[in-house]
């Protein structure tokens, strides 16, 4: 009979080998009892193990000393997949990996304007498609992760605060998407997304406490602390808009909005560039930039001082999470131009350095996570230790289509 104690061993021997290989692979079983420190008979009975559930496969041979040859084994990388699904009102992305992390099919279209349950059918047969056009079973897919923007509450997966996709507040979405695929479906907020995306194939590896400020439309942040996404009791951390750093502090408004975010998002950069005396017919952020490298003052002016209230918001995370790095995205985020100001301000309000980078996957970054977050979550189903802390290290392999 096996105790609970041996039990435990052979699941740690499990993870270790199926580590090793999602990493080393392929690999010799006397390279893999090397990297675990495995016996040769415990590497052999879990390689049996993995072999005959479907999970690992030879890889042909090896050639070792004096003519010998050792058999290697690699990821069954067909044998299960991974679907991200990057969710936004304009468009959705979506996104199948294989076993080992690899994506395999990928594919984007404009998000249904009907909103609500239609916009949950979409991601349903879009994923279909893509395993189609893929050769894959769907039923293989054994790993889905929405990213969506708005507040996601971490036990129940209801979205809240989403403006820009009608109905989806209304729905339950984790239950739709659960019936549809035939599994639990884990839906995580967009920015915490982009933040695991950074960190797995982006300017954020090997970081392991940090930040991704999204600036665009509205005000975002992703928290990655001590190598592990901060949600929060009810899934709000990281809801920086409603940080108390500018002028609206005690408006309708800021409460519904947010101070930082009436500040520092397209609408409030654009308010304060016309209240500056700026030119009237700028009626877009893109156009208030467009001023700033032309030389207009106001628009100079008032890039400055958004760059100066970005550097009070960061100045606040410093203070309160200590993160060795922000990543800033977004499409107001990732201008150098802005990155470079906020730089320039942090000493004069900030003693200790944080390193303020911009996103290097870009537009691309939360598909990348939600790929990351499934690809994860699939490889513990598989391979981890039930209610034992701590996820398998993702392969560090490149998706394809990689940000330019």
């Amino acid at each position: 009979m096996i105790t609970g104690r041996s039990l435990l061993v052979r699941q740690f021997s499990r993870r270790a080998v199926a580590e090793a290989l999602l990493h080393l692979g392929p690999i010799s079983r006397a390279e893999l009892a090397k990297e675990t420190g495995l016996s040769k008979q415990t590497m052999s009975e879990v390689m049996a193990a993995l072999e005959s559930e479907g999970w690992a496969r030879p890889a042909g041979r090896t050639s070792g000393a004096v003519g010998r040859s050792a058999l290697r084994y690699e990821v069954a990388r067909d044998a299960a997949f991974s679907l991200g699904v990057d969710l936004g009102g304009t468009k959705v992305i979506a996104a199948l990996a294989d076993l080992a992390g690899d994506v395999v099919a990928e594919e984007t279209e404009p998000t249904d304007r009907r909103g609500g349950r239609h916009v949950l059918d979409q991601i349903h047969a879009l994923a279909l498609r893509l395993a189609k056009g893929a050769g894959v079973d769907p039923a293989r897919i054994r790993s889905v992760v929405i990213g969506s923007p708005g507040v996601v509450d971490p036990l129940t997966g209801a979205i809240g605060l989403v403006p820009n996709i009608r109905g989806l507040s209304d729905c339950d979405v984790p239950g739709v998407l659960g019936s549809l695929f035939g599994l639990p479906v884990a839906i995580e907020n967009d920015v915490n997304l982009a933040m695991l995306g950074e960190a797995w194939q982006g300017a954020a590896r090997g970081v392991e406490n940090a930040g991704f400020l999204a600036l665009g439309t509205g005000a975002g942040l992703g928290l990655i602390v001590n190598g592990k996404l901060a949600r929060g009791a009810t899934g709000a951390a990281g809801e920086v808009a409603y940080l108390p750093v500018g002028r609206e502090t005690d408006t309708a408004a800021a409460r519904e909005i947010g101070t930082f975010e009436l500040e520092v998002g397209a609408a409030g950069i654009v308010r304060r560039y016309r209240e500056a005396g700026g030119a009237p017919e700028v009626e877009t952020v893109r156009e208030v930039f467009a001023r700033l490298e032309g030389g207009d003052a106001t628009a100079v002016a008032v890039i400055d001082e958004t760059a100066r209230i970005i550097a009070l918001a960061v100045t606040a995370l410093g203070a309160i999470v200590d993160p060795e790095m922000i990543v800033f995205g977004g499409s107001i985020g990732i201008r150098e131009e802005l990155i470079g100001r906020v730089r320039a301000v942090m000493p004069t309000v900030f003693e200790r350095p944080i390193h303020i980078t911009a996103s290097h996957l870009g537009a691309r970054a939360g598909l990348v996570g939600a790929v990351s977050s499934a690809v994860s979550r699939l490889h513990n189903d598989i391979f981890g230790i039930p209610n034992l802390p701590g996820d398998l290290a993702l392969p560090a392999s490149p998706l394809q289509k990689a940000a330019e």
